[in-house]
């Protein structure tokens, strides 16, 4: 398989980030909000400004964590030996706020019916063994209910129901009765788990953490999300400086009311186009800080370290081609840089996670095959180096390597794309009609799978004890 990772940084360049980064926590610090979390800052070594809830972080306190980070142990995924002979591809766990109509050619608000599809095409299409998770927000439906609403539809229409999330800490009560019923014991919500740039703990993240730590969770995963130019500085380091500050932050924060928890963080920076006044999150300035953020992790800090959402956030806002190549070109430079396998991630999102489209996910799950076979790198052994067929087919007077029984048996190893055509060239009309013609067989594609779907079987008591939840939750939640 294929090693090795590419570095952007010096020792030196290390050396000067890191101590950018402590000198951030020591006379800024993080601004908190919970008052029991700023209580346990003070009784954890912190310098707390009650009045201006900002906490500040002394040199050895952050130094004893990243040590203690450090002592965990990891390794880049590549390293950890070779990843399974087939991807599996499943949805990302992205909700996204649009829905991309391919009949209509249009963005809209996605809607229940789009909810059920997506989940229903999943169930038929997705690889068996990932987990089904919501892939869009239903717009009709308030959204003091909507999450507990999805996460009954879901656990109700698939086999292989994902996480449930929340978007406010009253909805966690609903979402855990809605896991008892189903599983039989408790599973604790996705929610709010990004600091707010600048150098924020905010409110809905304060809330949700809380009460996971009142739950019994000890492992959290920790995203920042800084804009170049618009919340932290324009230049790349000092984007870098303030995420990595950012995450170690919200770990210190985290720590001073559960001790023993551990971490893993993601980066999905972004940065400002001024000419326009809106963020970017595939340009190559982005992509930049999220890997450099990533290596100050890997390299100085403990690592448990990705970008976030891997390869989801990209530019464009039509399916097709051009969404592919930003994918790919971010897949790419993702494991090249932080020993991620090589995955297209096949998540359908376009315009920066806000819009899911099942045929653009169809399409990159034909393509990320490639890159998947690309990290799978040349095996060396006695049956691929081939030499007893080379010595019998030698010059070619013997016949051809078409004829050879050693062709027949591994011709079925390559990558054979589905809906991404291949080929001679046949023509201009032709070849000019094939990108329409891959979107459109992939939309058919999406329309028989939902053909295809039957539903699970779901006890009649479990499922009216699901409705019934929802119903209790709407009266609560909407009074």
């Amino acid at each position: 398989m294929v090693t090795g990772t590419l570095r952007l940084f010096s020792e030196a360049d290390l050396d000067r980030l890191q101590e950018a980064v402590f000198t951030v926590l020591e006379r800024t610090g993080i601004r908190v909000y919970g008052e029991e979390f700023l209580a346990g800052l003070v009784q954890c070594g912190a310098a707390v400004d009650q009045a201006q809830r900002v906490a500040r972080f002394p040199y050895p306190i952050v130094a004893d964590f990243i040590e203690e980070h450090r002592r965990r142990g990891w390794q880049p995924e590549r390293e950890q030996g070779q990843p399974p002979a087939r991807e599996q591809i499943g949805l990302s766990g992205v909700i996204a706020p649009f829905y991309f109509d391919y009949d209509r050619q249009t963005r809209r608000a996605p809607t229940r019916r789009d909810l059920l599809d997506t989940i229903h095409w999943a169930d038929v299409d997705c690889s068996p063994e990932r987990q089904v998770d919501l892939a869009v927000t239903m717009s009709e439906v308030d959204p003091r209910l909507e999450p507990i609403e999805a996460y009954a539809l879901l656990l109700e229409h698939t086999r292989r129901p994902g996480g449930a999330y929340t978007l406010s800490a009253d909805q966690i009560p609903f979402l855990l009765e809605l896991s008892e019923v189903y599983y039989g014991q408790k599973v604790f919500p996705r929610g709010p788990d990004f600091m707010t740039s600048p150098l924020t703990f905010g409110g809905r993240l304060a809330e949700h953490t809380l009460a996971a730590i009142r739950f019994g969770q000890r492992h959290f995963s920790m995203g920042i999300m800084p804009i170049s130019g618009s919340n932290t500085p324009m230049t790349l380091a000092g984007t870098v400086v303030t995420g990595a500050a950012e995450a170690l932050g919200a770990a210190l924060v985290i720590r001073s009311l559960a001790p023993e928890a551990t971490f893993s963080f993601a980066a999905c920076n972004g940065t400002t186009d001024l000419r326009k006044g809106f963020a970017l999150f595939n340009a190559p300035e982005a992509l930049l800080t999220n890997l450099g953020t990533a290596e100050l992790f890997i390299r100085r800090f403990g690592g448990h370290f990705k970008v976030a959402a891997g390869s989801d956030y990209i530019d464009s806002h039509l399916p097709g081609l051009g969404v592919a190549y930003e994918r790919v070109y971010r897949a790419m430079a993702i494991s090249a840089f932080t020993g991620e396998v090589f995955h297209l991630g096949g998540q359908g999102t376009l315009g920066a996670g806000q819009i899911f489209s099942p045929v653009q996910f169809i399409l990159e799950r034909d393509l990320s095959g490639a890159l998947w076979r690309l990290g799978q790198g040349i095996q060396v052994n006695e049956e691929t180096l081939a030499l007893e067929t080379i010595l019998q087919v030698g010059p070619g007077e013997r016949g051809s390597y078409l004829e050879s029984e050693h062709t027949l048996h591994h011709c079925r190893e390559l990558w054979f794309p589905r809906f991404f055509q291949r080929g001679p060239f046949e023509g201009d009309e032709i070849e000019q009609r094939r990108d329409r013609q891959m979107l459109e067989a992939a939309n058919q594609h999406y329309k028989d799978c939902l053909a295809r779907y039957t539903p699970p079987e779901l006890a009649e008591e479990t499922r009216r004890e699901l409705h019934q939840i929802v119903h209790r939750a709407r009266q609560v939640l909407l009074a």
